[in-house]
């Protein structure tokens, strides 16, 4: 799967698709002058699952599959660390217009937040390999 990063209702739609995905690396790349941030995670592929049938039983298997999500002209980005997060509450990824931009965060599971503010929605979401039975 490929997907351009151009508008809001891009991140919404990747956030929902990512519901449930773990972060496996982030960073933030010098690019032209700003920033980049490049995010690879670990995400289940439930359009894919299969169904095994042993005897009288079924079991459904659901592959996961690593994926990049770049995004250019970033302006300023922090990290902090949120004491307290009910697991599962709030969404991997969110995203909001500000005057001058966007502000784009990351919450994981362990409650560490990236925030990054961008100029524009520019950027690109990409899966980086094959679909696999165990993350």
């Amino acid at each position: 799967m490929e997907r351009a990063i151009t508008v809001l209702s891009d991140i919404n739609a990747l956030s929902e698709l990512l519901d449930g995905a773990r972060v496996d690396r982030a960073r933030l790349v010098p690019s032209a002058g700003k920033l980049r941030l490049e995010l690879e995670v670990t995400r289940a592929c439930p359009e894919l699952q299969t169904v095994e049938r042993r005897g009288l039983m079924r079991r459904r298997r659901i592959p996961w599959v690593t994926s990049r999500l770049r995004l250019d002209q970033v302006k300023d980005a922090a990290v902090q660390r949120l004491d307290g997060l009910p697991p599962g509450q709030t969404p991997l990824l969110s995203c909001e217009a500000i005057p001058g931009g966007y502000r784009f965060v990351v919450t994981t599971a362990d409650g560490l937040r990236l925030q990054a503010v961008l100029e524009t929605l520019s950027g690109q979401f990409t899966d980086t390999s094959a679909p696999t039975q165990s993350p």
